[in-house]
């Protein structure tokens, strides 16, 4: 009777409702973080800390992604002022016990002390910004981790947003995490949402949910 009298509801479907666009993750999200392992971090840590908020940093990253390699598919780089791109952790490969996150962060440790003095921070965002997008993803992050002590090598904010730019297919980001009134500047100048100042550990997790509530609306 009701499919003679033109009822509608007999033909809806049950089922769970479809997802919005852009909110199905097809493939996992490729991040890279580019960590500042440059001679100041290590020469300046005895006064700030910021080699040891570094590291816990570092391990604060790993230890919440663990478990999630179906959603993200991360890598880690270091970058100083001998190289741009120092290999610390491989996409495909995170460390998967404290044993193999201690080698990481000592790894971080040994290349600060040993290291020129030097700032590599631009050719570490562009490097990164290439190799983020080498595979298929559902979703691009590159992630610059600085002690924000560029300024005295000459590099300005507008600098840095272009080298984290790539190519346009990824979104990139600056965690500063030690010299308060130059971090405090570098926020101020970069695009707004772009750049967060982590002098304290704590307000990393807070700083993170921004950038990925910020990233789904890009």
């Amino acid at each position: 009777m009701d499919g003679i009298t033109g009822d509608g509801r007999i033909y809806r479907l049950r089922g769970k409702p479809d997802k919005k666009a852009g909110m199905l993750q097809l493939k996992p999200k490729r991040l890279i973080f580019a960590v500042d392992c440059s001679a100041s971090m290590a020469r300046m840590t005895a006064w700030d800390g910021r080699l040891d908020r570094l590291a816990s940093c570092v391990c604060m990253l790993m230890e919440s992604l663990q478990g999630f390699e179906h959603k993200y598919d991360y890598s880690i780089v270091g970058h100083s002022g001998t190289s741009a791109s120092v290999p610390l952790v491989p996409f495909g490969s995170p460390p998967r016990s404290k044993e193999q996150r201690a080698l990481v962060v000592q790894k971080i440790f040994d290349h600060s002390r040993s290291t020129s003095a030097g700032d590599k921070s631009l050719e570490a965002a562009a490097l990164a910004s290439l190799a983020v997008t080498e595979e298929e993803a559902d979703d691009y992050l590159v992630f610059l981790l600085s002690d924000a002590n560029i300024g005295r090598y000459g590099i300005s904010p507008a600098a840095i947003s272009l080298a984290l730019k790539g190519d346009g297919r990824s979104s990139g980001y600056c965690l500063f995490i030690a010299e308060p009134e130059a971090a405090a500047w570098l926020v101020k100048e970069l695009p707004l949402g772009k750049a967060h100042a982590i002098l304290d550990v704590e307000t990393l997790p807070q700083a993170f949910k921004e950038i990925f509530s910020n990233a789904a609306l890009e």
